[in-house]
């Protein structure tokens, strides 16, 4: 030891400054490593190379350094697991090490840590991920810990509100309506279990039409970049990049924290925002036409048409699963000044018990995929009993409760797919597709299959100039549609049946698919996102290059498959 540490006197100070942070015991290494030569950490062969290790003896944890930097990065020590499975089991990774960072040093720190080892980094988040963008066999971190919220005034944008990459967007808006005065953001996911990185990165929406994809509401982003340093992108500092930023696909960056702007309740804020929402089910053949469905946009801060299979079905009629025969659910919200309609208590326990109904309808749906004969009954019972003792309602809810209408239950594993195109301007091809999706089940249901046992969903939003979006647009006054398909994990013949919905919307609307959603089995799927994204990849491509010029963060089969296409 005395012999290294006189020859390289930075091992020393390491090894002093390594004690001064520990109160137990330690154990020091220094292993000459055979064949350092041909090492390809070694970068000069005149200089041996040691493998070091500094372990502590109260949680054997071991950090390994290259000796040509000379760096101990106390901070970036990975996890015992080394497996990560999303929420609904449908993705599993397994890669080298997990990292689950706290701070921003640590990020700084895996980044470093990365770059000398030679490993490649991706992220995830709280784990509703259903594609491979996350996947890697190198270096996962998960950035749950990062969860800190701050509010403050902003000179240009009023009230802003900076959230880390970890927060759940139900703590997020906890921390706005406790502020004082009391804040909300303009939209969401309908689910708050979600973490706020996720939902930017991947191009997440929620269902006002007035607005685009959440990532439209920031009006700055922090992010650790391949060099370990970090960059701020906002639409002043440079607009296109900030537009790169947006959606990044995790494929460029690791994202610290947003500062969202446009928050409900402009200073002075004085009072929260309440909106009425209106739930309708009607038969399909007597509402859904061009006319309705664009009068019902127009009046509407926010709405979405909802289709479940078969609710109308009865074993008694010649002709049960005619889809004429059904009902579609009609949902929009209007902004209001009238008092909210529960109590917070109310509330609790209203969405205790949808919880609760959400966990029995799951176990009976479930049932479906070993019986999928039984599918028409008993989701038609299903549908009978949840109007029966709802109907049509008009309730004042303040935003948060009209955003998240949909109570998540983790327990629940399901199987989505989502695609979104153009509205045309008589909005006659909503009602198309929307036609076309029941007469489709039907006809897989006369030949013995059932793909769909929970429900299909209509949304709209406004465009975005966010590069990679399923909503790109460069006019701000186009509205899409997001047609999101949903049923019970394992259900057959799902993925016939939402391969010919994409394949039509693809080849019809030139539709893009929900990166984070089920897409990657689609045939053909690569090769025709290279050449529908081909202009939008290319100016990312020069941004995410500038950023990660060693493509440390793109690691990912998938993007690259796409991307290499697209450039080549």
């Amino acid at each position: 030891l005395l012999a290294i540490f006189k020859s390289h006197p930075w091992w020393a100070s390491i090894l002093h400054a390594f004690c001064q942070q520990s109160k137990e015991s330690l154990l020091f290494l220094a292993l000459p490593f055979p064949s350092y030569s041909n090492s390809s950490y070694n970068k000069n062969e005149n200089e041996p190379y040691f493998l070091t290790y500094l372990v502590n003896f109260d949680g054997f944890k071991a950090v390994e350094v290259n000796s040509n930097k000379g760096l101990v990065f106390r901070s970036a020590v990975p996890i015992k697991n080394k497996t990560w499975e999303s929420i609904i089991g449908k993705i599993r990774i397994f890669p080298k090490a997990i990292f689950e960072p706290s701070t921003l040093e640590d990020l700084i720190d895996i980044v470093k840590l990365a770059t000398i080892t030679n490993k490649t980094i991706r992220c995830v988040a709280q784990g509703h991920l259903m594609s491979s963008l996350s996947d890697t066999e190198n270096y996962l971190v998960v950035v749950t810990n990062l969860n800190k919220v701050t509010v403050q005034k902003h000179p240009k944008y009023g009230w802003t509100a900076t959230a880390e990459a970890g927060t759940s967007l139900s703590d997020f808006e906890n921390a706005l309506r406790n502020h004082d005065p009391p804040l909300t953001i303009d939209s969401a996911t309908e689910y708050n279990t979600l973490r706020v990185s996720g939902v930017v990165a991947t191009g997440a929406h929620g269902g006002k039409t007035s607005s685009g994809i959440i990532s439209d509401q920031l009006c700055s982003m922090k992010i650790v970049t391949g060099s370990g340093e970090v960059s701020e992108f906002s639409e002043e500092i440079s607009e296109s990049e900030f537009n790169a930023a947006k959606v990044n696909l995790v494929s460029n960056f690791i994202i610290i924290r947003f500062t969202w702007y446009n928050l409900f309740g402009d200073f002075p804020c004085t009072t929260d925002v309440q909106f009425r929402m209106n739930d309708v089910f009607i038969p399909i053949n007597e509402w859904l036409n061009p006319k309705n469905v664009k009068n019902l946009l127009e009046s509407s801060e926010g709405a979405m048409l909802l289709y479940f299979p078969f609710n109308g079905f009865n074993p008694s009629d010649p002709n049960s699963l005619d889809p004429n025969r059904d009902q579609i659910w009609v949902k929009n919200w209007v902004r209001t000044d009238e008092p909210v309609s529960f109590t917070q208590q109310q509330l609790e326990q209203s969405q205790e018990n949808q919880r609760q109904d959400a966990i029995i309808q799951y176990k009976l749906r479930n049932s479906l995929i070993q019986n999928p004969k039984a599918t028409p009954n008993i989701t038609a019972t299903l549908w009978s009993d949840f109007t029966a003792s709802s109907g049509n309602t008009s309730f004042v809810y303040q935003v948060p409760e009209v955003i998240h209408f949909l109570i998540g239950e983790e327990s629940i594993k399901f199987e989505a797919m989502e695609s979104a195109f153009k509205v045309s301007p008589d909005f006659s091809n909503v009602v198309t597709e929307y036609l076309y999706i029941t007469k489709l089940l039907r006809d897989f249901a006369e030949k013995g299959k059932f793909p769909i046992n929970y429900f299909v969903e209509f949304r709209f939003i406004k465009s975005t100039e966010a590069l990679l979006s399923n909503t790109f647009n460069k006019d701000p006054e186009v509205l899409y549609c997001h047609i999101d398909l949903v049923t019970a994990a394992g259900t057959p013949y799902w993925e016939e049946f939402v391969q010919l919905i994409a394949l039509r919307l693809f080849d019809k609307y030139k539709a893009k698919p929900h990166w984070t959603k089920e897409w990657e089995y689609i045939p053909n799927v690569r090769t025709y996102l290279s050449e529908v994204l081909l202009n939008e990849i290319k100016q990312f491509e020069k941004i995410r290059a500038k950023y990660d010029p060693n493509k440390m963060f793109f690691d990912n089969k998938s993007l690259q498959d796409i991307f290499s296409k697209a450039l080549n």
